[in-house]
């Protein structure tokens, strides 16, 4: 009856241990798969407000047609024009020039490097950022282009594993 009392009960340390690794394990891939999901989350968002800013523009230029037809929504001209917002108001080629200035400034608060581009361009899903936009001019369809750094690295990447472009095509 004394050997049985002696038997041990319970679990042993390398239980435990095996245990705590095992679970330490679990938790470190839960702590991966959150991180990932932040940085998904944080990804989608910048790309809703690429969406949101393309389509700001495209409004601004169906509410300015004549300026868009005449060519002025070239974002080398963007100049703010602060009579634009009075009841005097401007002139169709001043409201282009004050929209893109006040797009361009949107575009630098809301993404990381944001830049864009607006011209007549038959293949939209080209160009490297708003320096190098690849419109060729041909058709009658506009395209607006931006480009943002969306992992935060310090460089826009548009390669097909890591597309950092957002554009769209419409026609007025």
């Amino acid at each position: 009856m004394l050997a049985l009392r002696n038997r041990q009960a319970g679990f042993s340390l390398i239980e435990v241990l095996v245990a705590a690794l095992v679970l330490s394990i679990g938790l470190v891939g839960v702590a991966g798969l959150q991180a990932m999901s932040l940085k998904n989350n944080q990804s989608a968002y910048m790309r809703s407000q690429a969406s949101a800013l393309l389509y700001d523009l495209a409004d601004r230029m169906r509410t300015n047609v004549s300026a868009a037809n005449g060519g002025f929504y070239d974002p080398a001209q963007a100049d703010a024009n602060p009579q634009c917002g009075t009841p005097a108001g401007c002139s169709p080629q001043e409201m282009a020039e004050n929209d893109l200035s006040e797009w361009l400034g949107m575009l630098t608060g809301k993404l990381p490097m944001g830049s864009g581009f607006v011209c007549i361009d038959s293949t939209p899903n080209d160009g490297t950022d708003s320096a190098d936009p690849q419109c060729d001019g041909t058709g009658t369809r506009f395209s607006i282009k931006i480009w943002w750094d969306d992992n935060r690295d310090g460089v826009i990447n548009v390669t097909a594993a890591n597309t950092e472009r957002l554009s769209i095509n419409f026609q007025l």
